[in-house]
């Protein structure tokens, strides 16, 4: 709030001006009366003009106020958002690992919300509070401080159950945000994952499961709406109290000639211009509770544990292959599952295919070569020089990365093919498609290059997001390409088509490809074969075939299956 500085204190300029004319509006009301019972009908209409023209200044003040401060909330809402999407764009892979995207899309959105509105219509109404009170209660006390003592003391009780209120009210939103996120988290699965959901016939139990959830939502908001609706009949019940306090106490005064029927009219006015305030007051309160809990929500977020990533920078690099060292590195989960440790030394140019069973290491071993992961133990050389902080990001800028579960935005193909390097020209972007067996398909498309792909890719099979994914890590002329069982959805021949024409690209950058298939690693200088994190072998692919190992036994296993599928 600090850079809206000068706005807040406009928009406070305005809500007092707005609080002082309306304050001012039931004196001159009084007057009136007063002239009135003594016949002076000038007078009276003197008076009668002054209160319509503060009316009118109250009006203009009101308008500059709502325009000032909801205009404030809303910018305040923008910044928030933004920093948040930035802030989440600067987090390292481990923060997402134990995130649910369902929750912080809650965060980002509800939390946000609840923010906006305690610091928009929430402040607008806490500063006309503060602003009406000092000047109407001046107004009162030089009417007639007894009257005044007498209709403000009910109000005492009206700050205490405010104060009850809130408190509950607290309570209930922070569940109340828990549910939604909940309800968000499992809603985003359910529709990211339909054909999980439709293949196993597992509708009715989403369903159920969503209908439990959703109940619990309502029900948490029907209690938070109870406790908000309250607000206004306790704010109601004072306010009578008052204005029966008024009648009695004050018409004895008129009565006894203490008191001038023209001032029991003023306070009148001035008990109504209190009644909004004061019941707009609980509404705030109850506003500040809901920022309260989001904002707990949105600095727990905002305090994890993982450092920021460096911020992106235009970075230069060599158009040499990089060179890739591992000393004693190693990274182990909790179970005792993980990697290393390990020693690995690649050369410019160099390829080299990771082979293991499920569980072996392969996709965290490539994490850690893409500077995903930091090694738990040990170090990582990129060009002679250890991978940190200062260099992931010149590390990235000459990596091609293509992971198991290749993600495409909901966008043109052309975008998706050239996210990597945008300023790719349309020959470059067909010749890459030609390399990986996409050129065919992307002829029959509707619109080609320029065909919306939809959510995730959703119009493409499994094996074309696979190719797009590694048409777009080509298009960068990685200096590193790291491919994590790239091609496991590809048909034989296509993959068998692609692998050929991958090899014009060996030596242009160095390459670590992970795969469950001996023909695909056939095709790097060096095979290093993974168990339980651990390298058993490292050589050459004609070496390990020819010793009694892992690496031959899958060969003879595959050899043996593509015979039978030929046959068939």
């Amino acid at each position: 709030m600090a850079r809206h500085r000068r706005t807040l204190y406009w928009g406070l300029a305005a809500t007092i001006w707005c609080s002082v004319a309306a304050s001012v509006v039931p004196y001159w009301s009084g007057r009136a009366v007063n002239a009135l019972e003594r016949q002076d009908w000038h007078g009276s209409r003197v008076f009668l003009a002054w209160m319509l023209g503060f009316t009118l200044a109250a009006g203009i003040g009101r308008y500059l106020m709502r325009n000032t401060l909801i205009g404030l909330s809303r910018e305040v809402e923008r910044e928030q958002r933004e920093s948040l999407y930035s802030f989440l764009l600067g987090r390292p892979f481990a923060f997402y690992e134990r995130q649910r995207v369902g929750d912080l899309m809650s965060r980002l959105g509800d939390d946000v919300g609840t923010v906006r509105m305690a610091t928009g219509p929430g402040l607008m109404s806490f500063l006309q509070v503060l602003s009406i009170l000092p000047v109407t209660l001046g107004l009162m006390f030089h009417t007639s401080w007894r009257l005044t003592l007498a209709v403000m003391l009910p109000f005492c009780f009206l700050a205490l159950g405010f104060y009850i209120i809130g408190k509950w009210s607290h309570m209930v939103q922070q569940k109340l945000q828990l549910a939604f996120s909940a309800l968000t988290t499992f809603s985003h699965e359910t529709i990211s994952g339909e054909r999980v959901v439709q293949a196993f016939g597992l509708e009715a139990a989403r369903v159920a499961q969503f209908g439990a959830l959703s109940r619990r939502h309502a029900m948490l908001s029907m209690k938070q709406s109870v406790i908000f609706s309250a607000y206004a009949p306790l704010s109601a019940l004072i306010s009578g109290v008052s204005l029966l306090v008024l009648v009695a106490y004050g018409g004895s005064l008129v009565v006894r000639h203490a008191l001038t029927l023209g001032d029991l009219t003023a306070f009148t006015g001035f008990l109504v211009a209190l009644a909004w305030p004061m019941m707009s007051m609980g509404w705030s309160a109850n506003l500040f509770q809901r920022a309260k809990a989001g904002q707990e929500r949105l600095d727990q977020l905002l305090n994890s544990p993982e450092p920021s990533l460096p911020p992106a920078e235009s970075i230069t690099l060599p158009e040499v292959p990089a060179a890739l060292r591992l000393e004693q590195l190693s990274h182990r989960f909790e179970t005792g599952r993980g990697l290393g440790p390990l020693d690995l030394s690649l050369a410019p140019g160099d390829s080299l295919a990771v082979v293991g069973g499920i569980g072996s290491g392969k996709t965290l071993l490539l994490q850690v070569l893409a500077g995903l992961r930091e090694p738990q133990a040990g170090r990582m050389l990129v060009d002679g020089e250890s991978l940190s902080e200062k260099t992931i990001r010149r590390h990235w800028a000459g990596l091609g990365w293509v992971p198991q579960e290749a993600f495409l935005f909901s966008d043109t193909l052309r975008t998706n093919l050239a996210m990597g390097r945008p300023e790719a020209t349309e020959e470059e972007i067909w010749e890459i498609a030609r390399v990986v067996a996409m050129d065919e398909l992307i002829r029959r498309l509707p619109e080609g290059l320029d065909t919306i792909v939809g959510e995730r890719g959703v119009i493409l099979s499994g094996g074309e997001r696979q190719r797009t994914a590694l048409a777009r890590a080509l298009l960068r002329r990685p200096r590193l390409l790291l491919l994590d069982d790239a091609l496991s959805a590809v048909d034989a021949e296509t993959e068998s088509r692609i692998l050929e024409n991958l090899r014009g690209f060996l030596g242009t950058s160095t390459l670590v490809l992970a795969t469950h298939r001996v023909f695909v690693a056939e095709t790097c200088a060096r095979v290093l074969v993974l168990e339980e994190g651990l390298p058993i072998q490292l050589g050459t692919p004609e070496e390990l075939a020819a010793q009694a190992s892992l690496f031959a036994r899958l060969k003879r296993l595959q050899s043996l299956e593509r015979e039978l599928v030929r046959g068939a």
